[in-house]
């Protein structure tokens, strides 16, 4: 428990705290003074603020939610939606803080929970999250823009920012089941995530699947944000333990797989919190990604490293079960911890609902650890790669 229980402030003084942080959260990541920052309870409510006061908007990032966090504000007039749809704080960046303090006095305050969710979409989890989920929409609209003139008889399909834009005719888009938008002679499918992007491709019947799934997990100790491409490649890792980010590093490129892992832990705690949840939302990861696991190896074993040789075997099997052979001597690789690496392996073996089993025979506690690692990432790619399309199991289901 904590020695020391601030009780200094009331509600309104912390909600006003609360709204500087947030400006001052959004000064740093759009890389502009905060007196050239207001913020909005929406985007309406800015664009009619601004229009009220006789200013121009030359750039309108709203329409992009998070991601229009990316990119830094520059000199220009622009508005950028921080909140989710739901709550959409929309900070406006003014060309001039004069401008700034012209509007100040006509945008009411902010309550506290648009404040607050407005904090929580500026997480470095929230925000990957979000970008992780853009990318797989933008993929699954892609492979559906491809193939639907082919399997559902819909002629120019193309990706905009909202979705996608089709050549269909009214009548069409009725026989369709779809509602669209028509504007300057297309029709608009409106699709804000990847969920709703592989709700429609479902809908039209077009095969539009893709081996890759986002995880966010959010506990007390921690907040991951995880995103998995199992047909990819590369890795971008930042855990706070940096041995650890080398260790999935080894899984992505051993694996060939496409890995980006962003988590803030208790790191000042220890580091058992931010590799179990992490392992835990890799495993989550995988599992999503591969889906009903038609066509898979299912099976995968690997790899000598120096003086040390690490073997695992791996069973897709859909039930978890871990064993771990083999001892590492000291307590620390760096900032690891050596007894996390049997527990990191065991962790994802439950959430990926797979039998995992980990030999390791040396001397030097650094290789047997990454030679670990290293025959998880082999032994994980011929697993997972696709041999034919039929379901390797004689039960029906993994």
């Amino acid at each position: 428990m904590s020695g020391f229980l601030d009780l200094s402030a009331g509600s309104a003084q912390k909600a006003r705290r609360d709204e500087v942080r947030l400006r001052e959260r959004l000064a740093a990541i759009l890389d502009c003074p905060v007196e050239r920052l207001a913020l909005a309870i929406s985007p309406d409510a800015a664009r009619r603020a601004l229009a009220g006061a006789g200013l121009d908007i030359d750039e309108d990032r709203a329409g992009e939610g998070a991601l229009s966090l990316d990119r830094p504000a520059g000199d220009a007039t622009t508005l950028v939606q921080v909140g989710p749809d739901a709550a959409p704080v929309t900070a406006i960046v003014f060309a001039s803080a004069a401008d700034a303090d012209s509007l100040s006095g006509s945008l009411p305050g902010l309550p506290p929970l648009l404040v607050q969710a407005g904090l929580d979409a500026l997480s470095p989890g929230a925000r990957m999250k979000a970008v992780a989920d853009r990318a797989e929409r933008d993929r699954v609209l892609a492979t559906l823009a491809a193939r639907l003139g082919e399997e559902a008889g819909v002629a120019g399909a193309s990706c905009v920012p909202e979705g996608l834009s089709l050549d269909i005719a009214d009548q069409a888009a009725t026989r369709l089941g779809l509602g669209l938008e028509v504007r300057d002679g297309r029709a608009i499918a409106h699709v804000e995530d990847a969920a709703a992007a592989r709700a429609l491709a479902q809908h039209l019947g077009v095969s539009a699947s893709l081996r890759a799934a986002s995880v966010r997990r959010t506990t007390k100790e921690t907040d991951i944000a995880l995103a998995i491409d199992l047909d990819g490649e590369g890795a971008s890792v930042s855990t706070g333990v940096h041995f650890f980010d080398h260790m999935l590093e080894q899984i992505a490129r051993h694996a060939g797989i496409g890995l980006q892992v962003s988590c803030e832990g208790d790191v000042e705690v220890d580091a058992h919190h931010t590799i179990e949840d992490v392992c835990l939302a890799l495993g989550d990861g995988l599992r999503q990604a591969l889906g009903d696991k038609r066509g898979i190896g299912r099976f995968g074993f690997a790899l000598p490293m120096d003086e040390t040789r690490a073997s695992v075997w791996i069973d897709l099997s859909g039930r978890p079960y871990f064993r771990f052979d083999g001892s590492i001597p000291g307590e620390r690789v760096g900032d690891f911890p050596v007894e996390m690496a049997p527990h990191a392996f065991r962790s994802i073996s439950e959430t990926l609902k797979a039998s995992i089993h980990v030999e390791v025979d040396g001397e030097n506690a650094h290789h047997l650890i990454e030679s670990a690692f290293k025959a998880f990432g082999r032994a994980l790619r011929q697993a997972i790669r696709i041999e034919d399309d039929a379901l390797p199991s004689t039960k029906g289901v993994l």
